[in-house]
This record gives structure tokens, sequence and C-alpha cells, in this order.
């Protein structure tokens, strides 16, 4: 091998080298957790996950100079190990003022209409949220951000259930009431689901949520959040998300979901 040829390996290991570094974060033990809900973030029968917020984290990762595997859990547990550990990053988490104080809200990754949705027969239409106890019975997702809110407003007509396929389909079957989903969730299940739902309609409008990366804030040291909310602006502003995001939306058009991307969000309703 020639002095060039050499100096040319050796300063391609020096490269590789400063990579393999730059890619493992500052911290004793970094963690990033979801909960697959489809079709962002579906899991397959070997525990592999994928979908665009998957691969939208994974570029704000990649930013930053942090190569982590995602993990996938339940959301009771997600949840509590990013309020008592340090160092866990977490995806989707919906912004809500209870959740405020406990995570760094790194970057809005959707934004969605949250609602009731009854009967068409049903008369009733709720302007407040403690009307709703009006309703013999709501159908909520298990530790759900909804269920939470309805634990926190003193509901004890909440019927939780481990997936929201069944949920929809107890108030198609008579079962519950009502649902507490949104506009999109509705579609999607619906679309899925063996018998008809399409009779049932809004009956309370909730409000216009989003859901975030988020970091842990127990122990987490501040520069560590500061470097993946500058990673998620570059990222959002890069030729690499726009590519990404016009991939999925180009995946997702046969889904009955209206969605749009607008300033770096996937809005779940029509544009």
């Amino acid at each position: 091998m020639s002095f060039r040829n050499g100096s040319t390996l050796f300063f391609i290991l020096v490269v590789l080298a400063q990579r393999v570094f730059a890619q493992v974060p500052n911290t004793p033990d970094f963690w990033v957790l979801t909960n697959p809900e489809a079709p962002f973030v579906v899991q397959d029968d070997k525990r592999q996950l994928s979908g665009m917020l998957v691969d939208v984290v994974n570029g704000v990762l990649s930013e930053a100079n942090i190569k982590q595997q995602i993990l996938a859990a339940p959301w009771e547990r997600v949840e509590r190990e990013a309020r008592v550990k340090s160092n866990v990053l977490v995806f989707a988490l919906a912004r809500t003022p209870e959740r405020e104080n406990y995570y760094h809200w790194i970057t809005p990754l959707t934004a969605n209409v949250f609602a009731v949705y009854g009967h068409s027969a049903t008369k009733d239409h709720y302007q407040h949220l403690d009307e709703l106890k009006n309703i013999s019975s709501i159908a909520v997702l298990n530790n759900d951000v909804r269920h939470k809110i309805l634990l926190n407003a003193k509901m004890t007509n909440i019927r939780p259930y481990e997936s929201w396929q069944e949920a929809v389909d107890s108030v198609v079957n008579g079962q519950s009431e009502a649902i507490f989903l949104s506009d999109a969730g509705m579609q999607f299940f619906c679309e899925k689901s063996t018998n008809n739902c399409k009779e049932l309609k809004r009956v309370f409008m909730y409000e216009r949520m989003f859901s975030y990366l988020v970091l842990s804030k127990a122990e987490t040291d501040e520069q560590l959040a500061d470097r993946l909310k500058s990673a998620a602006l570059r990222f959002k502003h890069s030729e690499e998300f726009t590519q990404l995001t016009r991939h999925w939306l180009k995946q997702y058009e046969e889904l009955p979901i209206p969605m749009h991307m607008e300033d770096g969000v996937l809005n779940l309703w029509q544009q």
C-alpha cells in the first residue's frame, strides 16, 4: 500500500470514529420510547417499528448525532418512565396542562381534533365537558390522554378498552353510548370496523390537540433538551424532511383520514 493510500485509509478511519463517538449522547443512559398506534407508528410481527413518526424521530436523532433504537411499550409505562426517569425521549404525547411541567417539549408532531361521538339519533349536543355526565357510558382507550381528561373531570361513566377498535365497535354495537376520540381516528377505525359506524356523529367538540416529541425533565441535562430542540428545528427545515413527509403522505393517500403538513406538523383534517 502506498503512503497516499495509507493516508487516505487513516483519514477515513478517523472520520468514521468521529461519527461513532458523535452518535453516542453525552448521558449514561438514554431511551427512546413510543406506543405503536397505527397508521403513524406501526409494529410488525418481528417487533420492528415503522411509519411516518418513526422516520421523523429518527431524523431528529440523526440531526442531533444520536444513535438510539426506538423501543415500543404500553402507554402507561411510556408515560411513567418519562415522568420519573432521566434522559427518556417519548413520542407522540398529547400536550395538556397537567403534563406541561413534566417534560421538555421538543417539537410538535401531529395536530388533531378531540371530540365525543355518538349515534346520529342522539339529539343532544354538548357545549361543556361537565355536561358529558349525562351520557350513560363513554368509550375510551385505557390510559389514553382522553381517558385521563375524563378522570380529571370526575366522570363516572367511563368505559375503557384495550384498543381503539374495541372502543369504536362497542359504540356501534350499543355497548357504549359514545366514544371520546378524534375526527381522524373515527374515520380510520370506522373504515376498519366490520360494522357500519358511518352514522356516528360529533356530539361534543373538546379542542384541537397537539402531540409532541418530549424529553423527561427528571435529572435530565438541559443541554440535551436544547440539543434536541435545535436538531428538530434544523431537520424540519431540511430537504430530507420534505422528501420524507412527501413520501409518507403518498403512502397514506388510500387511508380514510384527511391530512396535510403545515409548519412541520401533520394536521389530521382537511386542508
